[in-house]
């Protein structure tokens, strides 16, 4: 059981696309956030310089303050849209828009005016792409200019990345219709295909348990039922193929008939995207004890963690 409980990801993200790409009327076609809180900003003060000069108080006032208070909310909105990666969105839109292609050097997907994040492994498809660029000798068909642009976002991006995650699922569609079943480009699709879904999916499932071993007081690898009424040591070691995340693993004790005597939470901490952290810690084993079972349980990281 996850401490979060898996909700329709997938509903979610797509809705979440729909929204971005509805609001264009209130931003203008090649947005970004310093664009728009410049507008933003102009308006306020043509408005309040026009109400301050030719109107009489108290009305003046009451209408800059008006004025102010949509100001204020402007630049919640701005701040939203910024944090949703809309203006990135539009950025690269713009960009295709332009050139008709996206950068067509021979690894477009190796983003040139911002600092890329680490993606986690189960979303990281730069071998996939390498592999498509050989197959058209470094030139891409047209319908890789979507999903490129989209891979881009997401490695800029780690506020958001499963809205864009479910974008490069729709993104992939034209691809997979180049290739017929069974062929080496088809096999790329469904490794791409595969990863997204994984990641678009719940938080537990990027985490595995890789290897979990109980000692005993000599500090001898043994079997749980070795250790029955001593206090023995459990080692724990964890791999996570998707984002950082917190991790405990619930450790329980079951006795012949299968029932539940008792537990101890182990605290991993904080597991990286695409790394593996061995703990151990000391457990009792209670005389009963016939096996060990184990139940993953992840939470977000601490705010600000995942960003130092």
């Amino acid at each position: 059981m996850s401490s979060t409980e898996p909700a329709d990801e997938s509903a979610e993200t797509e809705s979440d696309s729909k929204f971005l790409a509805s609001i264009t009327f209130v931003t203008g076609e090649d947005a970004n956030v310093g664009s728009f809180l410049l507008v933003v900003g102009i308006v306020t003060c043509v408005f309040i310089a026009l109400f301050q000069f030719t109107l009489p108080e108290p009305i003046s006032h009451l209408l800059t303050a008006g004025v102010l208070f949509v100001t204020v909310l402007s630049a919640i909105f701005a701040a939203l849209l910024d944090s949703l990666g809309y203006f990135e969105q539009a950025a690269g839109d713009a960009a295709v828009a332009t050139t008709g292609r996206v950068d067509s050097s021979a690894r477009p997907w190796v983003p040139t005016d911002r600092k890329a994040a680490p993606l986690p492994p189960m979303i990281n498809f730069d071998d996939e792409l390498r592999d498509y660029a050989e197959m058209y000798d470094g030139d891409l068909p047209e319908q890789f200019d979507p999903f490129i642009r989209d891979y881009l976002r997401l490695k800029t991006n780690t506020g958001n990345r499963r809205t864009i995650a479910s974008d490069l699922r729709a993104d992939l569609n034209p691809i997979g219709a180049l290739f017929e079943e069974g062929t080496e480009g088809d096999e790329l699709y469904e490794a791409i295909s595969d990863g997204l879904f994984r990641y678009i999916d719940s938080d537990t499932e990027h985490v595995t348990l890789d290897r979990i071993v109980f000692y005993d007081a000599e500090g001898n690898e043994v079997d749980v039922s070795d250790i029955r009424d001593q206090l023995g040591r459990v080692e724990l070691t964890v791999s996570n193929e998707g984002e950082a995340v917190d991790v405990d693993v619930l450790v329980q004790f079951y006795d012949a008939g299968g029932t539940s005597i008792s537990s101890r939470t182990c605290k991993v901490g904080t597991v990286w995207p695409g790394t593996t952290r061995t703990v151990d810690t000391d457990a009792f084993v209670p005389s009963e004890t016939s096996r060990a079972g184990t139940t993953i349980r992840v939470s977000n990281p601490k705010p600000g963690l995942a960003d130092a």
